[in-house]
Parts: C-alpha cells; sequence; structure tokens
C-alpha cells in the first residue's frame, strides 16, 4: 500500500474512533472505552492469538517426528508460524510499553505503576487471560 492510503486509512479509523466515543458517552458505557481498557482488550486478543500461534508450532512439531509426513512441506509451515510468533511477540512488548506509559500518566504514584505492570507480566507468563 502506498502511504497516501494508508495515511488515509488512519484517518477514517480515527474518525470511527472518536464517533464510537461520542456514542459511548452517550449511552454512559465510556468508561469501557477508555485508552487504557482498550489497550487491555487488544493486548488480550493478542495474547491468545500467540497462545494460537505456539499450540499449532507443537502440532507441526508433533506431525513432524511422530507421524513422519512430508517434513520439506511441514518446515515451510514453520518458518512462516515463526515469523507470525516473532511478529505477536514484537507487539506484545510493544504494547507492554504503551500500558506502561499509560499507566504511568494515569497515576503518578510509581509504586502502583510497578505492581500494576508486574501483575500484568504474571497474568501473560502464566497463560491467566
Amino acid at each position: 500500500m502506498s502511504n497516501k492510503k494508508v495515511k488515509a486509512q488512519m484517518r477514517i479509523f480515527k474518525e470511527l474512533e472518536d464517533q464510537l466515543l461520542i456514542q459511548a458517552e452517550r449511552v454512559g458505557v465510556r468508561e469501557d472505552y477508555s485508552p487504557m481498557h482498550m489497550r487491555e482488550v487488544e493486548s488480550d486478543a493478542l495474547q491468545k492469538h500467540l497462545i494460537a500461534f505456539y499450540q499449532e508450532r507443537l502440532n507441526l512439531e508433533y506431525e513432524m517426528q511422530m507421524l513422519g509426513t512430508d517434513k520439506k512441506e511441514v518446515l515451510i509451515k514453520l518458518e512462516r508460524l515463526e515469523v507470525y510468533i516473532s511478529r505477536a511477540e514484537r507487539m506484545a512488548q510493544m504494547y507492554e510499553k504503551e500500558m506502561a506509559k499509560l499507566l504511568e500518566r494515569l497515576t503518578p504514584e510509581k509504586e502502583k505503576v510497578e505492581k500494576a505492570i508486574a501483575a500484568r507480566s504474571v497474568a501473560v507468563i502464566g497463560g491467566v487471560n
């Protein structure tokens, strides 16, 4: 995509987001669409995708080792899957940094921020959503 198309799409998404926030405020559910809550929803969805990618990788490795299927084909699938996993992991790190920035902006007390980040990291590592 060209840079102009990407910018145009981003303007459209921003306008839709603004309209959604206005409607949420009118209905009285504005807190469900706060920047923090939206980032949490996106992060949770990303974690679910990461788990699915890890499960698929395990399935492909099992298929290759135990069932003796065409190794070339499975290796190609594994290679593609590794690219998706690395992208998702980079996005997870990006979301974690964004969450930390939002928390720092919303709560200036460092102790609360550190506890929230630590709790979030433990939940992600432990697989609890």
